[in-house]
């Protein structure tokens, strides 16, 4: 099996966001907290992955690099076979 820890998509805004139009470049990211982080502006249930594990962050600097970068690093943590 080949695990990922993120997934860069372009996809329609209104996967994410019912009535946004055009498209957005962004990442699915695994993570352990869903519901905490779905709370936060920016983040999204996962764009066709299981909701309860993943979640979509459109790169559109609504949330900052630094937080998108720890975020893909925990992402990572969780997928990577030691």
């Amino acid at each position: 099996r080949l695990a990922f820890s993120a997934l860069f998509q372009l996809i329609p805004w209104d996967k994410l966001e019912k009535g946004r139009e055009g498209l957005v470049e962004a990442v699915n990211i695994k993570h352990d907290q869903v519901a905490d982080l779905l709370s936060k502006k920016g983040i999204y249930p996962a764009f066709h992955m299981n909701k309860r594990y993943w979640i979509s962050v459109p790169l559109d600097d609504t949330l900052s690099d630094e937080m998108v970068l720890e975020l893909i690093e925990k992402s990572w943590n969780l997928t990577f076979k030691k």
